[in-house]
């Protein structure tokens, strides 16, 4: 079943476009964190990132410094928040994978937070190896 933001890029549910590409497409979000909060969407359908097609993930790096800049010059905030939420369990809402970009000033009051817990003794290094042998 598509996503509703698949709907919006079929133009059968309205959006407001920053814009459109081959592989990707900006929107503003309608449940904004901050005016100019904006959504960058793959147009292939995946709900995680790492499941997208490698041109598409090939692209993103450039659309994504791209969409940061616009929305910073358009919101005049020195700065944003890069959000990806990959799966239900990290908050993702929408079964489709996304970035949010969302702009930020100094005193906004907003915060992203989460309560950071540190590893045990020897924890870090088990992890990493754990990790790293992942990656491979």
């Amino acid at each position: 079943m598509p996503s509703i933001f698949s709907k919006i890029i079929a133009g059968q549910i309205p959006g407001q476009f920053v814009f459109r590409d081959e592989l990707w497409v900006a929107i503003l979000d309608i449940r904004p964190v901050a005016p100019g909060h904006a959504l960058l969407i793959p147009l292939a359908e995946a709900q995680h990132l790492a499941e997208l097609p490698a041109p598409t993930l090939a692209a993103l790096g450039d659309r994504l410094a791209r969409l940061t800049a616009a929305v910073k010059a358009a919101t005049g905030a020195p700065a944003v928040n890069v959000v990806v939420n990959d799966g239900p369990a990290a908050g993702q809402e929408v079964p489709h994978a996304h970035v949010h970009v969302i702009p930020r000033f100094a005193d906004d009051g907003r915060r992203l937070a989460w309560t950071a817990t540190p590893y045990a003794d020897g924890e870090l290094a088990a992890w990493a190896t754990k990790v790293r042998a992942a990656w491979r």
